[in-house]
C-alpha cells in the first residue's frame, strides 16, 4: 500500500470515529429524561461533527495541494 493509501485510510478511519462519537452522543441524549441535558448532548454532538468536518476538510485540502 502506498503512503497516500495509508493516509487516506487513516483519514477514513478518523471520519468514522467522529461519526460514531457523534451518533453515540445523540443516542445517549435520546435516553436522558432531563431536557437540558438532552439539549447539551445534542449540541456537543453537533460540535463534534462540525469540528471533525473542519479538521478533515483541512487535511484533505493540504493533501490536494
Amino acid at each position: 500500500m502506498s503512503s497516500r493509501g495509508v493516509i487516506e485510510a487513516a483519514i477514513d478511519a478518523y471520519e468514522q470515529a467522529i461519526r460514531r462519537a457523534s451518533d453515540a452522543q445523540r443516542a445517549v441524549a435520546g435516553r436522558l429524561p432531563f431536557e437540558p441535558a438532552r439539549v447539551i448532548l445534542r449540541t456537543t454532538a453537533d460540535l463534534t461533527r462540525d469540528v471533525g468536518a473542519v479538521q478533515l476538510s483541512g487535511v484533505r485540502w493540504l493533501l490536494d495541494a
